[in-house]
This record gives C-alpha cells, structure tokens and sequence, in this order.
C-alpha cells in the first residue's frame, strides 16, 4: 500500500479513537473535579467511563506516535536519519510545524502511565491523578486537530474523502 493510502487508513483509526474519547470525556465532565470523597464511592458507570477514556487516550496516543507523525516525516520526505530516536523524530516534527511541542507529548507520555497506578491507599493522590489525566486528555484531542490541520494545508490531498476531511 503506498504512503498516502497508509496515512488514510491511519486518519480512520485515529478518527475512532478521538470521536469515542471526547464523548467518554464529555459523560465524565459532569463528575469534575474528581475528590478524594468521590473516587471513594464511584459508581461502577463511573469506572467504565474513565475505564473508556483511559484506553482510547492510549489507542489514540499509540495510533499518532507509531503510525501518523512517522508518516508525517516519511510524506514530507524529511532528511531525517533512520535511526534517529523518537524524541529526535518529535523534535524535527516540532520544527516543521506538524506538532505543537514535542516536550508536551512527552508529558502526555507521562501521565498515561501516571494513571495506570491505582494509588488505592490514597484517595487524595487517586482524585488528583484522575483530574489531571482528564486534562491531558483533552489536550491530547486538541493535539490531533493540530496533526489534522497541518496534513490539511500541507497534504490536502490525502485529506480529501476521509473521515476527517472538513
């Protein structure tokens, strides 16, 4: 299959990923800010929307970082090393302008597995946690429609006919 065709496909996927997170992150708004009395006593819907918000934030992150910014680098045909590091690769996107900050993905990075701790001795660090997760979240959505924008003005032919074409 050839790039362009790739890069499709992967538009589908992360489209996925991002329609099912905003609306698990919409449902779970109504319950923020998260404290340490209710992450005590949430509801079994409760843990299934944050169960939801949590996998899809990590679909969409390993979606984006293993299929669509490589490709970003391989459609621009950037002269970048094949063996350069993946903070290499988020820097050099960084600099063409197809990611915000490439120290912010890194954060992302961090609060992914930041949430996989469950911390069930400490309601506090629990609620705390889930807060700021929700947060990058969010900002993980906004750095899609970053990505998206970008592959719009620069490759608007790949963008026609999908998903996410607007």
């Amino acid at each position: 299959m050839k790039p362009k065709q790739l890069m499709r496909l992967y538009l589908d996927e992360c489209r996925l990923h991002v329609g099912i997170l905003t609306e698990a992150l919409t449902e779970a708004r109504q319950w923020q800010p998260f404290t340490p009395d209710s992450v005590e006593h949430m509801l079994k819907e409760q843990i299934r929307v944050l169960d939801q918000v949590a996998y899809r934030f990590a679909k969409l992150q390993d979606s984006m970082g293993q299929k669509i910014l490589p490709a970003i680098l391989e459609l621009g045909q950037e002269p970048i090393t094949p063996n350069a590091t993946f903070a290499e690769k988020l820097n050099w996107l960084e600099r063409m302008g197809a990611l915000p900050s490439a120290e912010e993905w890194k954060k992302l990075r961090v609060a992914r597995n930041a949430i996989a701790h469950e911390y069930p001795d400490d309601p506090e660090l629990r609620a705390s946690a889930i807060n700021s997760f929700m947060d990058c979240a969010m900002r993980l959505g906004m750095i899609h429609e970053f990505v998206i924008a970008y592959l719009q003005k620069h490759f608007p032919e790949i963008c026609k006919g999908t998903s996410d074409d607007v």
